[in-house]
């Protein structure tokens, strides 16, 4: 997937924002599979000499999977596999001011996990199942760039290569070999390293290498959503080689209407992020009917998806 920035003009886009009384409803995804119904076959009583013909089972349908190029959206079931490390009543839900592969409009470095603001010594709790491969500072052994960047850190290696990283802790309550299981305590909310406020730091890794600094996936789509709550992704497809932060504007719009409710300003993923599938993601979206816009090569685009509980909803720009 590769990108390109065009200058936005932020007029523009907010006044295309708001729904118009002839906009199209959503092309539906073709999730549902229909299988072919087969007649009843009905025994037939044998004499002893008589041999009985096999009967073949009748095929039936397989799901036919949505096609992203084809449908305006698909919903899939996502990749939901883990658990929000922080438990109510603290705040378990993403600060969006600094999302994943943000660089907060070129003000900081670009961002490789989400956080959690919560209240110092807050309780961290383990994402899923798994095994501790790292708990102590990062004074030695390097997680970024840099060293002392991560402050007191565990990592915990999930099946299939897979590892959540837990950053700026206060204390450390697990040590490396540990068993732990989803939802166990494994240490405090801090602000070690190069924390400005105590929250956690919280990073999804993939591969081999846990070290690895451009292993990260977007926790918000790793993350079970919160009850009632789904999310979406969004790919666009472009002729470059790398990543540009370009603006979008998701609308969410009110029930059997195109009164707009609440509108997300997000951004696409800025360079050194090329190795994810998607280059955009948003989770914690009540169900519903809703616009994603934003301005590109080829003029204003916009798509109008629905989201649905539990479930991801995948849109792809074709740019190309």
């Amino acid at each position: 997937m590769k990108r390109l920035f065009y200058p936005f003009f932020a007029l523009l886009l907010l006044s295309c924002n708001l729904p118009g009384a002839d906009f199209p409803q959503p092309t539906p995804s073709p999730n549902t599979p229909f299988p072919t119904q087969s007649s009843t076959q009905t025994p037939t009583l044998l004499s002893p000499t008589e041999t009985a013909t096999p009967i073949l089972p009748t095929p039936t349908s397989s799901p036919i999977p949505c096609d992203q190029f084809v449908a305006d959206y698909c919903i899939t079931e996502g990749s939901f596999l883990f658990q929000r490390p922080i438990f109510p009543p603290d705040t378990m839900m993403i600060d969006l001011t600094y999302a994943y592969a943000s660089t907060q409009n070129g003000k900081r470095d670009a961002h490789h996990g989400v956080e959690f603001q919560n209240a110092f010594g807050t309780p961290v709790h383990a994402a899923g199942d798994g095994v501790v491969v790292f708990a102590d500072k990062d004074a030695v052994t390097k997680f970024s760039p840099w060293t002392n960047f991560y402050g007191n850190v565990v990592v915990i290696q999930h099946a299939g290569e897979i590892y959540t990283l837990y950053a700026h802790l206060s204390i450390i309550l697990v040590l490396p070999g540990q068993q732990v299981s989803v939802g166990d305590e494994i240490g405090k909310v801090g602000q070690t390293g190069g924390a400005t406020g105590s929250h956690l730091h919280f990073e999804v890794r993939k591969g081999s290498d846990y070290m690895d600094y451009f292993s990260t996936e977007n926790p918000e789509l790793w993350l079970v959503p919160p009850i009632g709550t789904g999310a979406i992704s969004i790919t666009l497809l472009t002729k470059e080689d790398r990543n540009y932060e370009r603006p979008l504007v998701v609308t969410r719009y009110a029930e059997g209407s195109d009164e707009p409710l609440f509108v997300y300003y997000i951004s696409t993923y800025t360079k050194g992020f090329e190795h994810n599938a998607e280059d955009a993601a948003l989770s914690n979206l009540p169900p519903g009917r809703y616009k994603i816009a934003f301005s590109s090569p080829m003029g204003l685009k916009e798509r109008i998806v629905l989201v649905e509980a539990g479930k991801l909803t995948e849109i792809i720009f074709d740019l190309k």
